[in-house]
């Protein structure tokens, strides 16, 4: 019998996106939103390792990365390629 096997669909940021990524941490107080915080702001939803593996570009759950995204206060076709999501969003 075969195993069934879930689409995964995961994206990662462009390069500019972990520069606004960065620029969102930063509050007008100057003081960093740290991974932590961002964990605590969605309720241990998504795990710091999962929000870490984001911020260095690796490609993460479109569902933990639109969570990651809001919780700074982007959207997420701010900070990954269009085309890639475009065809995430159209799957």
């Amino acid at each position: 019998m075969a195993r069934s096997h879930k689409s995964r669909k995961s994206i990662a940021v462009t390069p500019t996106g972990k520069n606004k990524l960065r620029e969102a941490q930063i509050l007008k107080t100057g003081k960093r939103i740290t991974y932590e915080d961002i964990e605590e702001i969605l309720e241990w939803t998504v795990s710091r390792s999962t929000i870490e593996r984001f911020f260095r570009g690796k490609a993460v759950d479109i569902e933990n990365a639109m969570s990651i995204t809001g919780a700074l206060g982007l959207k997420l076709e701010e900070v990954v390629d269009a085309v890639s999501y475009k065809d995430i969003i159209l799957r």
